[in-house]
């Protein structure tokens, strides 16, 4: 800075950003001295222009009165050092011409960088972001060289550079739209967050400049936008999997819940039983001696179970299984009858034939109670 009266400087300030410039805010291309003088020492450009310089007087601070365009306008170069790994990364070099205002006290010079780099998308496993969305990084550092690619500018010139001045300092970040923004997280606990006293619906994170210590210093927000009057997706997520919960939960008893009702109630009049098929009458129509295997079936179907006898090759064991169910009814209101118990009759019939021919019929049967149907 220059005291009040002196003449101000004739220098070229020289600005270092370790980061790619994202494009020019000023017409003409940058001065062909800053691209030779990188070229020379091992850097390659990746693009270059020109930035617009602004002026605004002290008596405006802190008013929204735009700043005051200059005649002149800054030359950079993003570039990156040669035959380095493509994770060494990209840096910017700014040559900011003399001006009068240029260290006049009465004037802040502005310089508006368009970056690339300073925002990214906070590293999250696919469930967090699905709960959460996307949430991203914001980095603002002062005094870090960055990758040591960029290490040789830097110790060409340490012994002129500018330190910051005595003065309150401090690196600030706006966010708009403040009524759909979520910040997670700020980095150091220095740094503080307000409403913005000049924008309407602005929120600042800033961060006091140490001017003493000549430590890199950053600023870090982890932050996320929404839409909507609240951050919907949580809330979505957590009714339906409350949702998803309780339908698991009446899935589990529904089973037991449709067993209980099968045994215990009867809703209807007196239900048809199903046809028997190993009646007494259709048992007595096959004859040892003279009915055959066709007969059998044409009779009472396919049998359950087959037996053969490996001695006996041609005798073989046919088996037909059936089982009825009869409700014992408790109390009957209309259509809907109360069952106390179960009646369960299992048959089963064994049909011995040789070479074809029935030799015996066994009748079994099997009489219990339960008090479910199964």
């Amino acid at each position: 800075m220059q005291r009040h009266g002196e003449r101000p400087t004739k220098r070229t300030l020289a600005l270092f950003w370790p980061a790619e410039i994202a494009g020019a805010t000023a017409p003409g291309p940058a001065d062909p001295a800053l691209v030779n003088y990188l070229e020379s020492r091992g850097f390659s450009v990746t693009a270059s222009g020109r930035l617009a310089l602004r002026a605004r007087s002290q008596s405006q601070l802190g008013l929204p009165t735009p700043a005051d365009d200059l005649p002149v306008s800054a030359s950079y170069v993003s570039f990156v050092r040669r035959d380095a790994p493509p994770q060494a990364g990209t840096g910017s070099l700014v040559w900011i011409p003399p001006t009068p205002q240029m260290g006049d006290q009465r004037w802040v010079l502005n310089l508006t960088l368009p970056m690339r780099g300073l925002i990214g998308p906070k590293p999250a496993t696919w469930l967090e972001e699905l709960f959460w969305g996307r949430r991203n990084t914001l980095a603002l550092s002062w005094g870090d060289v960055g990758s040591i690619a960029f290490y040789p500018l830097y110790h060409e010139h340490r012994d002129r550079i500018v330190h910051l001045a005595p003065e309150y300092s401090r690196l600030f970040v706006n966010f708009p739209d403040a009524d759909h923004l979520r910040i997670e997280q700020i980095e150091p606990a220095s740094a503080t967050r307000r409403g913005s006293r000049l924008r309407a619906g602005t929120e600042v994170v800033s961060l006091p400049l140490n001017t003493v210590d000549a430590a890199p210093q950053v600023l870090k927000v982890n932050y996320a936008y929404y839409r909507g009057v609240f951050s919907w997706r949580p809330v979505l997520i957590s009714i339906g999997l409350l949702i998803l919960g309780n339908l698991a939960g009446l899935w589990m008893i529904s089973g037991e819940v449709r067993r209980f009702v099968r045994s215990r109630l009867r809703v209807g009049r007196e239900h048809a039983e199903r046809e028997r098929t190993l009646t007494p009458e259709r048992l007595a129509e096959i004859k040892p001696g003279q009915s055959t295997y066709d007969d059998v079936v044409r009779l009472c179907g396919l049998p359950d179970e087959e037996h053969r006898r490996v001695a006996a090759a041609d005798r073989r064991t046919l088996v037909y299984r059936e089982m009825h169910r009869r409700p014992e009814r408790r109390l009957s209101v209309g259509w809907l009858t109360a069952v106390r118990h179960w009646d369960i009759e299992r048959h089963e019939v064994e049909i011995e034939l040789d070479d074809d021919r029935v030799e015996d019929v066994v009748f079994h049967v099997r009489r219990s109670r339960a008090n479910a149907p199964d």
